[in-house]
């Protein structure tokens, strides 16, 4: 069934539509019917849409978010928007403290100034369970959020500063996910269950950080389908609402992440050790979502990571070796380019709106981000 199908949207602005998620969100929606506008920096290339940029539904505006003319012309036409874009984990926005601040919570306020003018009412914004911070208990949407890292931190600001700009005339919806996993076409081996798997069959060892600690992880397959779950439901219904995205059953301790890989590749050798540095640590309620809207997670841990195994076995991903270094990818490709293609867009978000308070983002301890457990 069309998503449009049920007075949902026609036409969808999805930014960060070239990344890890977005590729797949970006498909997703095109095999349910949807014409789709893609607005994204192709830092990463432009190979994850190879075979969606032919179709006569999926269009391709290279672009910078914060740049209010490739913004505005992205959104024109449109009447929902999936806001993916963005400095991705806690090491890649340490890298230019400034730059994640722009890129992920000032651009994010642009974006809400000028949707409603566009006519995008719906708007569905792409927030990570990481704001929750450390806590025993299960946390809920409710819960007091604790960002422990900057990225977290500029999540807390977009979040804020999109359910504050809720009017009748634009409807935001905020999905929490959990750390993605599994195979995309711009595939990302900086998440702790992709490099795990990765580092498995490179070398037949994994080494465990704080195996203590919990996390809620979801398959990137299943993040996108989440997003489509709220197109499928009446703009009013999922308006100002927050939903935590995953599976009770992916709550999961990282020392879990490794007994899991050494089923799912056998003979690989786990060692554990213990890194203070990290305080990370929580579980999520998934109950909201399922019972509002009736979303359930399809994949497990031992599914993607059995396909991300047979994908690199069949090559039918490029070689992973590159990947598998103690640097994550994403921090390895914004190094070299920060200074250049992302400093100074034609039109900053700075100037969009001249009333508006600069952005405050709280001091984040030092440490707090050196763990590859992603999200």
């Amino acid at each position: 069934m069309k998503v449009g199908s049920r007075g949902g949207p026609s036409r969808v602005l999805v930014t960060g539509g070239a990344g890890y998620l977005g590729s797949v969100v970006v498909a997703q929606l095109l095999e349910r019917g949807l014409n789709v506008r893609v607005l994204d920096s192709l830092l990463f290339g432009e190979e994850s849409l190879a075979s969606l940029r032919s179709h006569a539904d999926c269009e391709v505006i290279r672009g910078d978010v914060r740049d209010i003319e490739s913004v505005v012309r992205a959104m024109s036409g449109c009447d929902a928007a999936i806001h993916l874009a963005g400095i991705v984990g806690d090491q890649a926005c340490e890298a230019n403290r400034q730059l994640a601040i722009d890129v992920n919570a000032a651009a994010t306020r642009m974006l809400a100034d000028v949707a409603p003018r566009c006519g995008v009412r719906r708007f569905l914004f792409a927030s990570s369970c990481s704001v929750y911070g450390s806590s025993r208990a299960t946390v809920d949407e409710s819960a007091k959020l604790r960002p422990l890292s900057l990225y977290a931190q500029t999540k807390v600001d977009s979040e804020n500063i999109l359910l504050h700009a809720r009017t009748p005339c634009f409807a935001p919806t905020v999905l929490r996910l959990g750390t993605l996993f599994g195979l995309s076409a711009r595939m990302r081996f900086d998440l702790v269950v992709n490099l795990l798997v990765a580092r498995a069959l490179s070398s037949g060892r994994i080494i465990i950080k704080n195996g203590w600690q919990w996390r809620p992880f979801v398959h990137v397959r299943d993040a996108a389908r989440a997003f489509l779950a709220c197109l499928e439901h009446p703009a009013d219904f999922v308006s100002g609402e927050v939903f935590n995205v995953g599976a009770h059953f992916l709550n999961a301790q990282i020392k879990q992440l490794g007994e899991t890989v050494a089923r799912v590749i056998p003979g690989t050798v786990v060692t554990e050790m213990h890194d203070n540095l990290d305080r990370r640590s929580y579980r999520a309620c998934f109950d909201k979502i399922e019972q509002k809207i009736g979303f359930a997670c399809a994949e497990t841990l031992d599914s993607g990571m059995c396909e991300i195994s047979a994908a690199i076995a069949t090559s039918a991903i490029a070689a992973f070796s590159p990947y598998a270094s103690a640097k994550p990818s994403s921090v390895n490709a914004l190094a070299p380019v920060i200074a250049n293609q992302l400093s100074s867009p034609r039109r900053s978000v700075i100037q969009t709106k001249r009333n508006h308070k600069p952005l405050s983002v709280v001091p984040i301890r030092t440490g707090a981000s050196k763990s590859l457990a992603g999200d």
